[in-house]
């Protein structure tokens, strides 16, 4: 994973698709204060999930969503993107143990 330099950028990587993944450290505060407090894993999970996921599927609702998934330590973390021109940021980040399969597979093909 590759940490920017910008002052307010977290990271940034290249996925499994070679789309560059990026979050704000703000954003990522956001996450992990308000969106899922639960959430026990931190930056360098999400950076494995995006660049060597289990499976990755494009969401049913918006086509521009991949939601990346990776088994870690009885979880199931899921990273969700938004893609936009060969580049993307993390829309959320969650823990869960179900799985489900929806969407157009996009990983493995």
């Amino acid at each position: 994973m590759k940490n920017i330099v910008s002052a307010d950028q977290l990271f940034e990587v290249i996925d499994v698709f070679g789309k560059r993944i990026r979050t704000s450290k703000q954003y990522w505060e956001k996450i992990k204060t308000e969106k899922h407090q639960e959430l026990k894993y931190g930056v360098r999970e999400v950076g494995q999930a995006l660049q060597k996921p289990d499976s990755a599927f494009r969401s049913v609702k918006d086509e521009t969503i991949a939601l990346y998934r990776k088994q870690m330590d009885g979880d199931i973390l899921i990273v969700v993107a938004k893609h936009l021109n060969g580049s993307g940021f993390v829309v959320t980040v969650y823990q869960t143990k179900k799985v489900i399969d929806k969407g157009e597979k996009l990983w493995p093909k």
